[in-house]
Order: structure tokens, then sequence, then C-alpha cells
């Protein structure tokens, strides 16, 4: 456990916001390269570990989650030396003002400094989705002297904790950061794994989830899969709603999702890996997602390709204090790596075939 918790705290303190992933990606490399026969990139940075089957032209299985967070970018320098950032990506607006940030120039250099109100009103974003930063500085010049130019990154200051109870985890970024740590566990479980897998294994992460699954487009060219399994989080709706609307709860296990509005999952995959859980003793939950998703890409891309959607329950997902179950993401790797370790040639013809 404490190698785990070493390995997330890494992760979450490991910088990478849409388009500047490159420290993320170098932190899965060194991560990914003892277990893996090759790894492998698209030419916007997203980057996967290929564990090689020994049959020819065996068919290619891709597990994906997105390793970008959600932050900022540096938009203008002011006269008083305040800095105006750029959202990237989804963040809830009420959570906002008074977090506190931090800056990462191209050098490495790291500046902490809290989000202000942006208005007379105290607003955390502007209609432009902008926030307005503070960093001690009290000119321009003196913002420029430290080498911060437009378009440095800006990421929520991490922090990575767990509950007193120890059942649960909070950090400042799961969302791009959660999944990420899952992909370097089922890298080793599958390295690992007393069979041979009877196909081509990759495993890894793509770019620019967080502004428009871009980095899934690029990514599905060079992988080119016959199935896909995307991993993401997806918001807890087990409190403050009706209890009709109750979804994603914490602790109940991996999500299950059937639907999604931009792409609609396999059923067959899904009854599959539903039946691995519940043989198991394995807790698993349907999900009914309302967010885009890089399944959609892998999934209409080239030919086609069959999609499989494994979520973690996160509260508050788009914040800065982010909540997951440590049983949630136990299980969930259990889960995944005895769905992959029994799947074969003829299952994923099958899921192909599914919708003729």
């Amino acid at each position: 456990m404490e190698e785990l918790m070493r390995q997330l705290e890494e992760v979450v303190y490991t910088p990478g916001v849409s388009g500047r992933e490159k420290p993320i990606a170098a932190l899965l490399a060194k991560k990914y390269a003892p277990y893996c026969d090759e790894i492998i990139y698209d030419n916007l940075g997203s980057i996967y570990a290929v564990i090689r089957s020994e049959r020819p032209a065996a068919p290619k299985v891709l597990v994906s989650a997105h390793m970008d967070e959600a932050g900022f970018f540096v938009k203008k320098i002011e006269a008083n030396g305040l800095i105006r950032g750029l959202i990237m990506g989804k963040i809830e607006a009420n959570s906002l003002l008074g977090q506190e940030v931090r800056l990462i120039t191209r050098s490495g250099e790291k500046y902490f400094g809290v989000v202000l109100g942006i208005d007379k009103d105290n607003h955390g974003k502007s209609q432009k989705d902008e926030v307005l930063l503070d960093f001690g500085f009290s000119s321009k010049d003196a913002v420029l002297a430290e080498e911060i130019t437009l378009g440095d990154m800006v990421t929520f200051a991490p922090k990575m904790k767990e509950t007193s109870n120890g059942q649960a985890w909070i950090a400042s970024n799961w969302n791009g950061r959660i999944n990420v740590s899952q992909t370097i566990d089922l890298v080793k479980a599958m390295a690992a794994a007393s069979v041979k897998l009877p196909y081509d294994l990759m495993i890894g992460c793509t770019v620019q989830e967080q502004v428009g699954t871009r980095g899934a487009q690029t990514a599905a060219n060079v992988t080119a899969p016959d199935f896909t399994i995307v991993l993401d989080t997806a918001q807890a709706m087990d409190y403050q709603n009706e209890q009709e609307d109750q979804q994603g709860f914490l602790g109940k296990g991996l999500l299950l999702t059937y639907y999604n509005p931009t792409v609609l999952p396999n059923r067959l995959p899904l009854e599959r890996l539903k039946a691995v859980c519940q043989t198991a003793n394995l807790p698993c939950q349907s999900y009914f997602s309302f967010e885009a998703s890089d399944g959609a890409w892998f999934n209409k891309l080239r030919t086609g390709c069959p999609i499989l959607l494994a979520s973690l329950s996160v509260r508050n997902k788009n914040t800065a204090s982010q909540v997951v179950a440590r049983r949630d993401y136990e299980t969930a790797l259990q889960a995944l790596a005895r769905f992959l370790t029994e799947l074969d040639e003829e299952a994923i013809r099958s899921f192909k075939e599914e919708n003729r």
C-alpha cells in the first residue's frame, strides 16, 4: 500500500494540463518501460506501452485513459503584476475563488499563487472563462523578470491526502490522474500475468481530452485497435440528489457505462466485464454518463472499433478537492486485469460482429 500511495502522489504532483502533458508523459515512459516491449507515441504526445503477443498478426487491444488535468494557461500579464489565466477544461465556477494554484514556466520553474475574484461580485471566473491570479508580483516587469510568458501552464496547487479512516483519497486532480495510475498498475499486472496473451495489448494515455477529446483521434490512428477499453472518471451522484436519480456510488465498484452522449458502448463487452466481476465477487455498478468521452473517437474512426467504458466514481469531480474510494480503485484493477487475462481472439471477434 505504501508503494501505491507513493505512486498516486507522484502522478498527482506531476503537472500536465491540456497541450502541456510532456511532464506526465515522461513519468509514464519511465514507469512503463520495465514492463513492456515497446513504447509508442502519436504526434500530439499520447503514449502507450505495448505488450506483444507471440502470435503473428494478432488482434490489438487498447486500454486508454487521458493524462491531461484541468487547469489554466497564462493569457495576459497585467500592469499591476496580476496574471489573467484562461481555463483549460471544465472547472466548476463556484469552486474557484481562493483556490491555491501553481504556475510552471517552460524551463520548469514553479510559482504558487491564488485565484482572486475577477469582478466586484467576487466571481471566480468571467464569462470568457478567464480567471485572475495573484502570484505576489507587484508589476508586469517583475513577472517578466521571472521569464513567465503567455501560454505557460497553471494547475491547482497539487495535494493528495487519505481520509482518517483510510477509505477514501482526496486530490486536486483525480480527473486526469487516478486513471493514469491505473494504467501503470495494469501494465505491471499484465506483464506479470502467467498466461501469454493471444493479442497485442497497448495500455496508456491520450492528451487533450479536457479540451475536446482531441488526442483520442490521433491516438486511434496510431494504435488502430480491434477493441478498446476507455478508463475515465465520472461524477458521483450518490448524494444531494433525489433518490431515483442517484448513481455512481463511492465504494460500490467500477462504473459500467451503458450510455454516453458521444458514444454508445457495445453491450457484449459490458456484459462480459459484468460477468467477470460477479464471478470474482468484485463490485460493479451501471452508470449513464452525460459527458463526452475519448471512446467516441476510438469507436468511429477507420472502420469502427467496439468500445467498453470503465470508470471510477469521483465526488467533486471538476474542483480542486476530488474524492475517490480506495476500494473502487483496488477492485477495478482486479476486474480489468482478470477481464484482459481471460480475453481471447474469439471474444474480440464477437465484439466486432455484435451489431452485424
